[in-house]
């Protein structure tokens, strides 16, 4: 309250509409309370006219993810902040998907859970791209994974888990954070005569 919520308020007076937080994904050396995601469940409510981005979408690399457990860590500690707060699918806040998907693209079962509670928890409108490319190289093989990327019927049906369109992946490659930047993807493209 000391700090964040000044924070906030302070961005706010400035005109800034978009937060973004690293959540999960504990860095060396820093404290592992600031990467909880607890926080975002509070002032989320508190400041309906902010959005806010939350980086990994609070994703844990030591925590196995399968269907949502209430008592559980990383992504679904972050979907139980949202949910004790009432913070319900296609309001301010965002799950992007850096390091997340570049970890979990490689244990299919694991991601299926991920993505799928993701889009249940959050919503389609709410997902946005991020690769972490900065660390990890070119991000095409991200891309070419995602791309041919599903969640089976199967886990839909266990779970509830809304199936993985074409049209959704172009909402989470580009779609949602082009509406959330404000940005006319046909316009911008229009203006890009020689890329």
């Amino acid at each position: 309250p000391a700090v964040g919520l000044p924070f906030i308020e302070k961005a706010r007076e400035l005109g800034v509409t978009t937060i973004c937080a690293h959540k999960g994904l504990t860095l060396p050396g820093f404290d592992p309370v600031f990467a909880e995601p607890d926080d975002v469940g509070v002032v989320a409510p508190m400041f309906p006219d902010v959005n806010f981005v939350i980086y990994h979408s609070a994703y844990e690399i030591d925590v196995s993810e399968g269907p949502y457990d209430p008592a559980g860590q990383g992504i679904d500690r972050f979907i139980k902040a949202m949910l004790d707060h009432g913070v319900a699918p296609g309001q301010n806040v965002y799950a992007e998907l850096g390091t997340t998907w570049r970890q979990l693209m490689t244990s299919p079962l694991q991601a299926q859970h991920a993505i799928g509670k993701l889009l249940l928890y959050f919503g389609e409108d709410r997902i946005v791209w991020g690769t972490d490319s900065i660390w990890y190289g070119t991000p095409q093989d991200q891309i070419a994974a995602f791309r041919a990327f599903s969640i089976s019927e199967e886990l839909q049906e266990m779970h509830g888990y809304p199936a993985l369109t074409d049209a959704v992946k172009a909402k989470i490659f580009g779609l949602n954070s082009a509406a959330l930047y404000g940005i006319d993807p046909d316009a911008k493209l229009c203006e890009i005569a020689e890329d």
